[in-house]
């Protein structure tokens, strides 16, 4: 068992190669939502530039100045076309919290759902999940408080110092702070999401409770940020490339935009599927196998029968005389 504990990244990485069918699944959802969240912006573009040559300027090379001049134009507004794509963006969180109860699942079996069993998971878990998101909302509210104050002061010292850098390198470490404590509130409250499936809790309020005093022992921060650390280099690794790129790589622009978010999808089910085996490998915190005491039954006996008195010897007879 210390061995299993010791390879949990390695486990529940192994547990999304197993299970690499819900990676993609959610993968195509997204790009799906993506394309619904883009397609009016684009029709607008097509209309507008065509085959001028104000869209040449934007086609062979990216000219700030007249995308600016663009978006000015009235039958341009780009900002109208941004409705849709903040309500494509909401309606994949929506599902992304639905389906979070079958990927968990899914991954506490460790084998394919069927149809049925995936989305009956996902639906049963569903409104036990909105609860926890509200109640996330508290701490990641005094975390944002805390970047604020930290971010303000940074700027305040800042102004004073000599050296201009220092408000500089003093609000990056303000944002650092701020995604390392966002990154144990998703720890946290992932813990609480695996104890309510694994468990079948119904008390979000004490499964939160209990999920913070397991957060402190598990020991599975750094790896989580091991895991969120992979993703986000192989993100910079795409973007490195893309600023390399020519300006009319179209295709190779949409495939590393998109490696990027097969990234930053798979680094999260990695986490959950980490946080998963992390708790399965862990028996003592599982509840007990519930005890069922059987009472003796005892064979009912025939009560053996009494001895017959002894035959009565009569009067006694005074003795003889010698």
């Amino acid at each position: 068992m210390a061995d299993e504990r010791k390879g949990v990244v390695a486990a529940g990485f192994g547990l999304v190669w197993r299970r690499q069918g819900v990676l993609w699944w959610v993968f195509v959802v997204n790009l799906v939502f993506a394309a619904i969240g883009t397609l009016p912006a684009m029709t607008v573009l097509r209309d507008a530039l065509g085959h001028n040559l104000l869209g040449q300027k934007l086609t062979h090379g990216f000219d700030i100045p007249t995308f600016f001049e663009l978006v000015r134009l009235p039958n341009v507004n780009l900002f109208r076309s941004m409705a849709m794509s903040y309500a494509a963006a909401f309606l994949f969180f929506v599902f992304m919290l639905f389906v979070t109860g079958g990927i968990l699942e899914t991954y506490r079996l460790d084998r394919r759902l069927t149809t049925g069993e995936f989305f009956a998971a996902s639906g049963g878990f569903f409104w036990r999940f909105v609860r926890l998101l509200l109640l996330s909302i508290i701490p990641f509210v005094i975390v944002g408080m805390i970047y604020q104050g930290l971010d303000k002061g940074a700027d305040h010292i800042g102004d004073r110092a000599i050296a201009d850098q220092v408000g500089i390198f003093l609000g990056w470490g303000a944002m650092l702070v701020f995604l390392l404590l966002a990154l144990w509130i998703r720890l946290w409250f992932d813990l609480a999401q695996v104890r309510a499936v694994v468990q079948n809790e119904r008390g979000m309020w004490r499964n939160v409770w209990k999920s913070w005093r397991i957060t402190w022992s598990a020991g599975l921060y750094w790896k989580y940020f091991f895991i969120a650390l992979l993703g986000w280099i192989a993100a910079l690794v795409c973007l490195f490339v893309w600023a390399h790129l020519g300006p009319t790589a179209a295709l190779q622009t949409f495939l590393l935009l998109q490696l990027i978010i097969l990234a930053q999808l798979g680094s999260r089910l990695w986490q959950q599927a980490t946080a998963m085996t992390w708790y399965q490998q862990h028996p003592e915190l599982l509840p007990a196998p519930e005890v069922i005491v059987v009472e003796p039954v005892l064979a009912e006996t025939t009560p053996a029968p009494e001895a017959p008195p002894p035959p009565d010897p009569g009067p006694e007879l005074p003795p003889a005389d010698a």
